[in-house]
């Protein structure tokens, strides 16, 4: 992450704001809105300024593709932060683009921070990243793995409800959303019953 912002103190940038978004991050690397931040500096630093790529060592030239761009900045900024015990959401980062090369790494990565929040909000977004990588089995497998309906948020039950029903087991569904019934208010009860209410009898 170094090298992306080794042009950040020239004249017309603006250190002090990188400064300040490394310090926010440095006491929460889990501040959304700092890391997206500092992936746009970098981003807009290394086009002006192409970095190598830290995968091969060559310059990404100034033709770079700016998803390819953006994946390089988030990458090493969430690695940098990703050795903070505290940290989530670097590794939910580096676990969605690691996914299409690494996906057995990706799932380690996402089992390992599964817990790092209580309320089960970091466990609903693990679920999501691999239910929308047409993984719904491995989301499945990850939330039941970690999954307490006593303690955590509606977001994870709805998630591993929903990744049991792209799974195609509407009956495993309907097992979760009775599961968390005990806990639900009437707006997340609601919502349960239509999540898992065939649209044929809805």
């Amino acid at each position: 992450m170094k090298q992306l912002f080794q042009h950040t103190a020239e004249p017309g940038d603006h250190p002090a704001r990188v400064k300040r978004l490394r310090e926010r991050l440095s006491a929460d690397p889990n501040d959304i809105e700092a890391f997206t931040e500092l992936v746009e500096i970098a981003q807009n630093a290394e086009a002006q300024h192409p970095p190598a790529d830290p995968l091969t060592a060559e310059h990404t030239g100034t033709g770079t593709a700016p998803a390819v761009s953006a994946n390089l900045a988030i990458w090493a900024l969430a690695e940098e932060l990703s050795g903070n015990p505290s940290s989530w959401y670097p590794q939910l980062q580096l676990a969605k683009l690691s996914l299409p090369a690494d996906a057995a790494g990706a799932v380690r990565r996402l089992h390992t921070v599964a817990d790092r929040n209580p309320s089960g909000q970091v466990l609903a977004a693990c679920i999501n990243i691999l239910t929308q990588a047409g993984m719904p089995d491995q989301a499945l497998s990850l939330g039941l793995a970690h999954w307490d309906p006593a303690t955590h948020g509606f977001g994870a039950a709805r998630a591993l409800i929903e990744a049991a029903l792209t799974a195609g087991r509407e009956k495993d569904a309907r097992t979760y959303a009775n599961q968390y019934v005990p806990y639900a208010n009437n707006a997340e009860k609601r919502e349960l019953a239509a999540l898992v209410t065939p649209s044929d009898a809805a």
